[in-house]
Formats: C-alpha cells, sequence, structure tokens
C-alpha cells in the first residue's frame, strides 16, 4: 500500500451523478461516456486516493494479525494488507452486488446473476483492486442493503450495483458505483445490447467502471477475448444456467443437474469454453465428493477439457483452480503451481486463496498456510463455503500443533455447517491429545452420527494417499495418535 491509502477521509462532497440518459446503440458507448467520465473519473480518483472508511469488519479478527505480507507475490500484497489490518480499508476495495432481475420473473434470475458473476470475475483482474467474493456479496441478493453498514460490514469502500432487463434478445442494464462512506452514486448510466452480443455488453461496464476508478485495465489476455465467444446464444444460456446451478448448495444431485447443463450447451456449440470449464468443474466436484464411478476416466475428461479452456483462454483463473483441484489428491505440489497461477490471474480469489492453504498443508509446509486461508477469509467472510475454510485454519493448526487455536477455529467451522465431519476428527484428536477424554467422546459421538463408518485405519489411508511428503506424514501421525487416545475403532 501507499501513503495515501492510509490518510483521513477526504471532506469535499463526493459529486452528484448525472441522470442516466437514454438507452443509445451500442455504437455510441464509448463515445457518449468518454467525454463524461473524464470528468467525473478524475473526481473520483481524487475521492479514491483519499483515506479510510472508519470502522472494521465483523467476524474473527484475533486471527488476521498472523498474516505475513511479506510471503506472498506483489500482486498479492493488498490482499495480504487487508487481511493483515482490517481496519485499514483499500483503497480500491468493491464489492459487484447481486443484480436486480426486472422481469419480475424467478427464472430469468440466474440471467442477471451471471451478469453480476462475469463483472465480479472482471474487475477482480483489475491491476490494485480489493473485490469481495462472490459468495459473500450474494449473501444480500433480494435485501435492503444500508451503503453505510455495508462498507463497515465488509471493509470496503465502493459497490457496484445495478438492474437486469430481457425483452426478447435485447438486455438492458442500469449500473451504478456507489461511495459506501457517504451513500452516493459516483457514476451510472444505463447500457442496451443484443443477447448475442452479452460479453461486449459485460465488458464495456468493466472498462467504464475502470475508467471511472482511474485504473488501467489489463486487455493484453482478456477473459472474454473476440475469438472464443459463442456464435450461439441458447448455448450461452445454458452455460449461464449451469453456472447458476453451481452455486446452489453442493450436492450430488445439484452438481449432476449444472454438468447436464453444461452438456446441453455443449450440443449447440462444442467450442462454448464456459461450457467446457462448468463441465469441468463439476466434474472435479464428483471427484473431490466422492461422487465419481469412474475417477480415472473422469480425471481425464476433465483434464482435457480444461487444457482446451487455458489453451484458447489462457487468463482463466477458474480453469487453473479446477485443475489444481485433480492434482490435489496425490500431488499437492504441482496443484500448489496451478493455485499460483490462478492467483495470479486473478489475485481476488478467495477459492483460490483457500484451496492453496490446504495444499500447503499437504505438500508439508502448514505454517505457510495461514496467510492464504486468512486472505480468502477476509475477501468473502460471509461465504457459504467459509465452514470449509476455517476447518483448513483449523487442519493447519492441528499440524503446528497450536492447538488452542485449532479448537477455536473448528468450533467456527461447525458453527457455520454442522454436518461437515471433517473438523469432529480434528477435535476429536485435539481434545484427546490435550487430556480433555471427556471432551473427545462427546465429539467422537457427534462425529459417529454424520460418519457411523469412520475409523482410524480409513482416515489414514484417505490421509496418505493425498501426500507423500515425509513432514506431512509425521504430522498427520501426531493426529491419527490423537483419535487412538480417544478411542475411535481402529478398523
Amino acid at each position: 500500500m501507499t501513503n495515501s491509502d492510509l490518510n483521513e477521509p477526504s471532506d469535499k462532497p463526493a459529486p452528484e451523478s448525472d441522470p442516466p440518459e437514454k438507452v443509445l446503440p451500442d455504437r455510441n458507448f464509448k463515445r457518449r461516456l468518454w467525454a463524461r467520465l473524464q470528468s467525473v473519473g478524475g473526481a473520483l480518483a481524487s475521492i479514491a486516493a483519499a483515506g479510510a472508511v472508519a470502522g472494521g469488519l465483523v467476524g474473527y479478527w484475533n486471527v488476521w494479525k498472523t498474516v505475513r505480507t511479506d510471503v506472498l507475490p506483489e500482486k498479492q500484497k493488498i490482499q495480504a494488507e487487508a487481511a493483515a489490518r482490517p481496519a485499514i480499508v483499500p483503497r480500491l476495495s468493491l464489492v459487484v452486488l447481486p443484480f436486480a432481475n426486472l422481469n419480475n420473473d424467478p427464472e430469468q434470475d440466474y440471467f442477471a446473476d451471471g451478469i453480476a458473476t462475469d463483472l465480479t470475475t472482471d474487475i477482480a483482474q483489475m491491476p490494485g483492486a480489493f473485490v469481495i467474493g462472490r459468495g459473500t456479496a450474494f449473501t444480500y441478493k433480494n435485501k435492503q442493503v444500508d451503503p453505510k453498514s455495508l462498507g463497515r460490514d465488509l471493509g470496503i469502500r465502493w459497490a457496484v450495483q445495478g438492474t437486469v432487463q430481457r425483452a426478447g434478445d435485447q438486455v438492458r442494464m442500469n449500473v451504478s458505483l456507489v461511495d459506501l462512506a457517504t451513500g452516493r452514486d459516483i457514476w451510472s448510466d444505463r447500457l442496451g445490447g443484443d443477447r448475442t452480443n452479452l460479453a461486449a455488453l459485460q465488458e464495456e461496464v468493466t472498462a467504464r467502471l475502470s475508467r471511472s476508478l482511474n485504473i488501467q485495465l489489463v486487455e493484453a489476455e482478456s477473459r472474454r477475448s473476440q475469438t472464443d465467444k459463442s456464435v450461439n446464444p441458447d448455448a450461452v444460456d445454458f452455460a449461464m444456467r449451469g453456472w447458476a446451478k453451481t452455486y446452489e448448495p453442493l450436492a450430488n444431485a445439484t452438481n449432476a443437474q449444472a454438468k447436464e447443463l453444461f452438456v446441453s450447451a455443449l450440443r449447440l456449440d462444442p467450442d462454448n469454453l464456459d461450457a467446457m470449464l462448468g463441465k469441468a468443474w463439476c466434474i472435479t466436484r464428483d471427484l473431490a465428493n466422492g461422487w465419481s464411478t469412474s475417477v480415472v476416466e473422469d480425471k481425464a475428461v476433465a483434464t482435457k477439457l480444461l487444457d482446451q479452456v487455458l489453451a484458447k483462454r489462457p487468463a482463466t483463473a477458474n480453469a487453473r483452480i479446477a485443475m489444481g483441484n485433480i492434482l490435489l489428491n496425490g500431488s499437492p505440489e504441482e496443484a500448489l503451481s496451478e493455485f499460483n497461477a490462478a492467483l495470479e490471474i486473478d489475485p481476488n480469489s478467495p477459492v483460490a486463496y483457500a484451496y492453496k492453504g490446504i495444499a500447503l498443508v499437504t505438500a508439508g509446509r502448514a505454517r505457510e498456510a495461514f496467510a492464504p486461508l486468512q486472505i480468502a477469509l477476509r475477501l468473502s467472510p460471509k461465504d457459504p463455503t467459509a465452514s470449509n475454510w476455517h476447518f483448513f485454519l483449523c487442519h493447519a493448526q492441528m499440524h503446528v500443533r497450536q492447538y488452542d487455536e485449532a479448537i477455536e477455529e473448528c468450533r467456527r467451522s461447525i458453527n457455520l455447517n454442522k454436518l461437515n465431519w471433517f473438523p469432529y476428527v480434528d477435535l476429536v484428536s485435539v481434545y484427546a491429545t490435550k487430556g480433555q477424554l471427556d471432551m473427545a467422546q462427546q465429539k467422537l459421538a457427534e462425529l459417529n452420527e454424520i460418519r457411523p463408518d469412520f475409523s482410524v485405519q480409513w482416515y489414514r489411508q484417505a490421509g496418505y494417499a493425498r501426500s507423500n511428503n515425509p513432514q506431512y506424514r509425521r504430522e498427520l501421525d501426531g493426529i491419527l495418535n490423537g483419535l487412538t487416545r480417544a478411542g475411535v475403532r481402529e478398523e
């Protein structure tokens, strides 16, 4: 961060936004707004350069003080600093809130949600930006949001919000940038276009926001280059429906439905990269959750799909994350390379940080895992999958024998999802290791309700399969010894 990031808030009032203009054809967008944004953007840049919004994040701030900002690449320093010092609000920190669907048809929500999700992905790749994860942003869907409270709760300065309406193949969007310290719109406008050119419409929004925030967009490897856009709008629609399904609560049936939607998209357009990535994403979830009926074949199919995506669209962070998840069980160092590649593309991906953390544990480098895991929780503190991330933190602490901290994080994990059985295992082990056998027995009873087939031998085999790193296995043996002391059945 620079010294300007730490200044006090400006006393100058934010400039009022101009009233929205009528929808103009796509060819007039840039010419019409460039003149306006030259003046608005300059004013906004000076406001953005001024200091921090008072307040801090709601949550578990006692863990952030352990983040080391010197162990992460330059592109991730803003994220590391934000996790280490939550009271200092990053200068270009923002959230893309779910867009309102003006069609009054819940069946069309996937379309508005998809636009907001894509904008989050694009904005997250802007140099110097700190962007709250989609998982947390969507906890505000269909809720009245007070701007100042939002800024305090998430530790950010700006919010992007908007509305979407479809009429046949025509799409209209209202988009605004809100200063959360004042609640005022800094920039707002209407955009319109054809559904067949949706990607270009989204890119135009990102470009305007970047100009307003005085950020230079990286155009060398656009997430959606001109050469890989789908020529079939119905295939695009199926792919958007598939991705919407992947964000629903994870279950075998839901994942299968999402995969079938991606398959439908590929039947219409075999070259649709979003559908390829989506299908591979679903397969990796099958593999991770034990739903695959043919592990070797599924790994091969997913890897081939991801190779195709990355060959045509190298700057695709989710493809790198999916590849890392394929490699995580058995090749943690190779998985780490993929997660690091994802963060080079998108330094605001909480999922990449979280999985980098657990990969470091599995690679025998547990002490390095805390920083990326804590950044994941800073980027998306209300994420529906945060239970897993708190378990990852607990597990890292178990590996380095920080037992009191491990108990705290595993409890948080269970409070967020009582059906997540992994933290129960670590709690059984740590309580027995500390000599608190009554607590160990209590957690073992709860574990057996969720996983009645659990045994020390099964857990050893599963853990050893993840990595042959000797340091990791020595640390895992310590956890296994705790399970034995607690009276967990051996076979």
